[in-house]
């Protein structure tokens, strides 16, 4: 995975613990993702971009790690502005056991 040779690559560089908690969120974060689960992942992207700024503006060594740093971060926050749109459209409507769709409107009454 590309993903997780650049971040060992910027722990390694920058031998930070945000470095590696960012690195660990956006696993779960890919995971989520892969397995569309959106709603989960959303909030693990956002978090992920927090420490890899924390890194970057605190802990990056070098310019080579810190374009390195920018590049995921810019990456990831395309990915998690993507999942934004996509769980709003879905928000509209809610889907029902059988894998129809249903208002989330009620029928007064009902």
């Amino acid at each position: 995975n590309a993903e997780l040779v650049i971040g060992i690559y910027c722990v390694k560089m920058a031998n930070s613990g945000a470095m590696e908690k960012a690195i660990e969120l956006v696993k779960k974060a890919t995971d989520a993702d892969n397995e569309q689960k959106y709603e989960e992942a959303l909030p693990l992207y956002q978090h992920a971009i927090d420490y890899f700024l924390h890194a970057l503006k605190y802990e990056a060594h070098g310019e080579r790690s810190k374009q390195s740093i920018k590049e995921k971060c810019q990456q990831y926050l395309e990915r998690a502005e993507a999942l934004k749109k996509l769980l709003s459209k879905g928000k509209k409507k809610v889907h029902s056991s059988d894998g129809g769709t249903a208002s989330k409107e009620k029928k007064p009454g009902g």
